[in-house]
């Protein structure tokens, strides 16, 4: 068992969390950093996801003995789902040329040709 408490300052609040941990039980997903830039993406999810979330957010929480955001955590458990899917990825490898600029059209993003891989830009940029 170990405990930590972890003090944040934000907007001039300060908010104290005191964590424990129990048990020889850890998570699925593996501690994570998030350096990939973020977009909002509005979803709506049932109350017994949402309560699984937290969940999962308490339980991450208590056996790495740091919080998590709510969206890292998010993009965490989906890309991890996304990488364990074999059907899934054998599809990505397969997509064609149409279908990865359907995908770019619905992100809004452009392909700069020339690469041995294609850079991604925004077509916002």
């Amino acid at each position: 068992m170990y405990r930590l408490t972890h003090t944040t300052r934000a907007g001039g609040h300060t908010n104290k969390y005191t964590f424990s941990h129990t048990g020889d039980t850890m998570p699925a997903l593996k501690q994570f950093t998030v350096v990939d830039p973020t977009d909002r993406l509005n979803i709506g999810l049932k109350l017994s996801t949402r309560t699984a979330i937290e969940q999962y957010r308490l339980f991450y929480t208590q056996s790495y003995g740091h919080p998590v955001e709510r969206g890292e955590l998010m993009e965490e458990v989906l890309r991890s789902f996304f990488d364990n899917d074999a059907d899934f990825q054998k599809y990505v490898k397969r997509m064609s040329t149409a279908d990865k600029a359907a995908v770019d059209k619905a992100l809004g993003l452009a392909r700069q040709p020339g690469g041995i891989s294609d850079t991604l830009i925004s077509d916002e940029a």
